[in-house]
């Protein structure tokens, strides 16, 4: 559905050095999916958006969406493309003045649809959003939530193949995050639509994505689907999407600390195991998480044993597929 081929944006300046904000990017995002795109500030994340909805055409590269190249749109072609295209942003972004009703009617009434047709998609899209009976409500006079709902509405009104959606969820408390997460992967469900997140809580890709992107300075770093990426030790995305918890020096002393990474699915007793060969090293336990992505179970422990067990416990870990590695001092 998405397919971004060597794109490099490059923005200049009179009198300043140039800024090379995506460098020889290449992506591919399947149709149907979730796509994560994560990545520090400066990664180059809105920069991608904006050129993935042609609003920044690439110096270089080639952007396809449903097999039609964005960069060598113009004019109606090109107005015609990013009618296929929906965008979600951070604050919703709805006109104050206009009821949620006109706010998700605006791209149909610009695109000239008959006012029955708009009514009858408008209605059916509230409905879709779980604003059935809102329509008559202003901005105003909704939640958070219920605003970011209107913008979902909009951004569907198309019937767009692809859904873009600009830090979504940051703008909303826990709650309301994880009701519109839901909201997004049912819409998905329900429509096939291609969604792109924009993100950098990672918990947004634990919850919904299929496919996860990281950004660094203009490239991509790793790419893959989330059950790939999770079951891979060597990862820094997984590393970052299953953080361990803070803890301090105190909680090693003189000891040795190494890091465990082991994965499982329901009903494996995989953490018995591990919590076997940790008593069998005589190790302890300083930190740990346990999170569950998709039909994958990921365990992350740092436990810290004697100096002189450290080459055995390495071993005995190795010797039962639990991946584990000294961690600096």
């Amino acid at each position: 559905m998405i397919e971004l081929r060597d794109v490099t944006k490059v923005y200049t300046r009179k009198g300043a050095d140039p800024v090379t904000a995506l460098d020889g990017l290449s992506l591919s995002v399947e149709a149907g999916s979730i796509h994560g795109i994560v990545g520090e500030s400066g990664a180059g994340k809105s920069t991608l958006i904006r050129c993935l909805t042609a609003l920044e055409r690439p110096t270089s590269g080639s952007i396809l969406v449903a097999g039609q190249d964005l960069t060598t749109l113009r004019n109606q072609d090109l107005r015609t493309a990013r009618r296929s295209i929906g965008m979600v942003f951070q604050g919703a972004n709805l006109f104050e003045s206009r009821t949620a009703f006109e706010n998700i009617a605006y791209p149909l009434r610009i695109a000239k649809v008959p006012a029955a047709e708009r009514e009858s998609r408008v209605n059916e899209l509230l409905d879709l959003v779980g604003l059935a009976g809102r329509g008559d409500s202003y901005p105003a006079q909704l939640s958070g939530g219920q605003r970011q709902r209107v913008g979902i509405a909009r951004a569907l009104a198309d019937d767009p193949g692809v859904l873009l959606a600009d830090e979504p969820t940051s703008a909303l408390d826990s709650d309301t995050t994880a009701q519109i997460l839901a909201l997004l992967k049912s819409v998905r469900d329900r429509t096939g639509v291609t969604v792109v997140v924009i993100t950098h809580e990672m918990s947004v890709v634990r919850e919904i994505c299929d496919s996860v992107t990281l950004l660094d300075r203009g490239t991509v770093r790793e790419s893959g689907r989330i059950r790939d990426v999770v079951t891979n030790p060597n990862s820094e995305l997984a590393r970052k999407l299953i953080p361990l918890p803070e803890f301090g020096a105190d909680a090693v002393g003189t000891q040795r600390a190494i890091d465990l990474f082991f994965t499982s699915h329901p009903g494996e007793p995989m953490g018995s195991k591990v919590m076997a060969q940790v008593q069998q090293v005589s190790g302890d336990i300083a930190a740990g998480t346990f999170e569950t992505v998709g039909d994958v179970q990921v365990g992350r422990l740092v436990v810290t044993v004697a100096p002189d067990a450290v080459a055995g416990a390495l071993e005995a870990f190795a010797s039962h597929n639990i991946h584990a590695e000294v961690r600096a001092a």
